[in-house]
């Protein structure tokens, strides 16, 4: 059974004003910030008037003043749902915090306006921040500041449904409190870390978290009797698909007896499913299926109301009803699409905010850089009719060295465009150019996603350092190897993209097994020889089916790879996954095959082949 994800929420600490100071505009710029943060939840329009009185001061406040000003009225604005507002308010503090020197304050910034961006749905943005400021405080050796930037961390690859990165956030930040000895978020982290664990069906690990999350709430009184009951529940499931009947069985029974009242809807439907699985295992299928049956569906959220319909169905199929247990099924897998739908849209709505908000950013850094070069050309023209004037065929030659040498920046600046600083390979626009003119050719092209496995923990042990040379060797060999015409790429961060022009199928897995076993010969570094692995997914460029006017071909070819690649990664690692899809299937354009990828699957609508046998999606659920 998939658990949900409990979201923790860490404030930020500021003063507190009496009666009679909050009455009154706060005469100094340090009142009025203070008071801004005091009420920015409580009276928004209040702390966005304040915000607005330091901002408009005739002498501009200093810049740390300036940045806790935007940070609270772009709170303030989230609050009231004014996301764009807010979002402009996010920005133009992440741009007031990396210009301070590093320190406590510039990562206490950064996180705030990942904050403001994660409450004005730009999950993205936030995301992007938040691992700014971790790496800047671990840069800093700010060590407690990491803990609750890893949580927030945390929750937003949940709400991605990215459950193995939340957990590696929530292991960090446990393992950095339990070394500086700082466990005021102890509970909270184990309550989260096991409820992923849960969802990943990892439940043996789950069970000593829970326990220690319990221990603390009943010491603590941390998230009050609700949280404490969901964290029991969440124990008894765990126990139960352990094997440890007896243990959830006086869990199931403590909570029987709990106040009914403090049951909601959702917690009630976990209890009730918890009690079912119990019975069916016990083989009295019909007791379970009158619990389930009693269930109130309709003020649950749509996956709870889908495993519920699911574990109705195999309760049904079990008592030889396969009429009614057909019926359920039709309903939970129309249920399920719709569900996943959602969530795809949710996701690409995110990223869509996202990107408008970085080309705005853009398009106005770009119109600042043209003012400023356009104020350059009026000066320089001006010197040279100066110097025309009295030395006349001195500057004509000069003209002709400026052009020659103006020629040539050009050239590095394209080369420096186009090209990865670091491995020398091509770099993502440069790709994508390439991709955009091999999508038009009748012939088909193999497209490999390549990511290096683990590669963080090589980065954590041995430094950027070493890991920036595992990435140049993995650049040396996949040049080496990729054969000839094969384009090879950069494409962010640990993730190398290799493009193989009129390639079929099986040439296309041949290559990725070469690549595989060149890369997992042991690199030679400063920190001596390591040994790293990756994982490949492959995608064919066109996919047939295309709509014109649509999006590339290209970009839906890469999401196909992608999620090969993913489950690459959840095989094993150190193997290579593969989509080719020969004709278009009705009524499953390429665009919406490269947006929903796992629900074509699901459906038997497209089918990988893989070095490795493929485990199955998290989201399935047994009785």
């Amino acid at each position: 059974m998939r658990a949900a994800i409990a979201v923790v929420s860490i404030a930020f600490a500021v003063p507190s004003f009496g009666a009679a100071e909050t009455t009154r505009l706060p005469l100094t710029i340090e009142e009025r910030t203070a008071a801004c943060l005091e009420v920015e939840d409580e009276d928004s329009p209040r702390a966005i008037a304040l915000a607005d009185s330091v901002l408009a001061e005739a002498v501009p406040p200093p810049a740390l003043q300036v940045a806790e000003a935007h940070g609270c009225r772009g709170w303030a604005l989230a609050s009231l749902g004014r996301r764009d507002d807010a979002r402009r308010d996010a920005h133009a503090l992440r741009d007031l915090a990396l210009a301070l020197p590093p320190g406590a304050d510039r990562v206490r910034l950064l996180r705030r306006a990942g904050g403001i961006l994660h409450r004005s749905a730009d999950r993205v943005g936030a995301v992007d921040l938040y691992a700014q400021a971790v790496a800047d405080a671990e840069a800093q050796g700010l060590e407690a500041q990491r803990i609750p930037l890893l949580v927030n961390l945390g929750v937003l690859h949940s709400e991605f449904e990215e459950h193995e990165r939340a957990r590696v956030n929530y292991e960090q930040a446990l393992a950095l409190m339990q070394r500086l000895g700082d466990l005021r978020y102890e509970a909270p982290v184990r309550f989260n870390l096991a409820l992923n664990l849960n969802g990943q069906e990892r439940f043996a690990d789950a069970v000593p978290h829970l326990r220690r999350a319990i221990e603390l709430m009943e010491s603590s009184g941390f998230g009050g009797p609700a949280q404490l009951l969901k964290a029991r529940l969440a124990l008894a499931t765990a126990l139960l698909e352990t094997g440890d009947k007896e243990g959830s069985a006086r869990l199931l029974a403590t909570l029987r007896a709990a106040d009914r009242a403090q049951l909601d809807p959702s917690t009630a439907s976990e209890l009730a499913l918890v009690e079912a699985a119990r019975l069916s295992r016990e083989g009295r299928a019909a007791q379970a299926l009158a619990i389930l049956d009693a269930i109130e569906t309709d003020s649950l959220q749509d996956f709870q109301q889908w495993t519920v319909l699911n574990r109705r169905a195999t309760l049904l199929e079990r008592l030889g009803r396969h009429a009614e247990a057909n019926v359920l099924l039709r309903r939970a897998a129309t249920m399920r699409e719709a569900y996943l739908r959602h969530q795809n849209h949710e996701r690409l709505a995110a990223l869509d905010t996202h990107l408008r908000d970085r080309e705005q950013r853009a398009e106005l850094d770009r119109l600042k850089s043209e003012s400023e070069r356009r104020e350059r050309e009026m000066e320089a023209s001006e010197r040279q009719q100066m110097i025309i004037a009295s030395v006349g065929g001195a500057l004509i030659l000069l003209a002709i060295g400026l052009l020659v040498w103006q020629r040539r920046m050009n050239r590095r600046l394209y080369e420096a465009s186009h090209t990865d600083p670091l491995t020398g390979l091509s770099n993502r626009r440069a790709m994508a150019l390439e991709l955009r003119t091999l999508a038009r050719e009748a012939s088909g092209t193999a497209l490999m996603l390549i990511d290096i496995d683990h590669f963080k923990r090589i980065n954590d042990e041995y430094g950027h350092d070493i890991g920036d040379e595992v990435l140049v060797a993995f650049a040396r060999r996949l040049r080496e190897h990729a054969g000839k015409g094969a384009l090879v790429a950069r494409w962010g961060g640990e993730e190398f993209l290799v493009v193989l022009p009129r390639s079929g199928a099986e040439a296309a897995v041949a290559r990725a097994d070469t690549l595989r076993v060149a890369l997992a010969k042991p690199v030679g570094t400063h920190a001596g020889e390591l040994v790293a692995h990756a994982s490949i997914g492959i995608a064919n460029l066109p996919l047939p089916g295309a709509s014109p006017g649509g999006i590339e071909p290209w970009h839906v070819s890469l999401q196909l790879a992608d999620h090969a690649l993913y489950l690459a990664k959840r095989a094993g690692r150190d193997g290579w996954v593969r989509y080719w899809i020969e004709r278009a299937i009705p009524d499953w354009p390429a665009e919406r095959i490269g947006r929903e990828p796992a629900l074509a699957r699901s459906l038997g609508l497209i089918e990988p082949t893989s070095s490795r046998p493929l485990r199955e999606p998290l989201a399935a659920v047994g009785a």
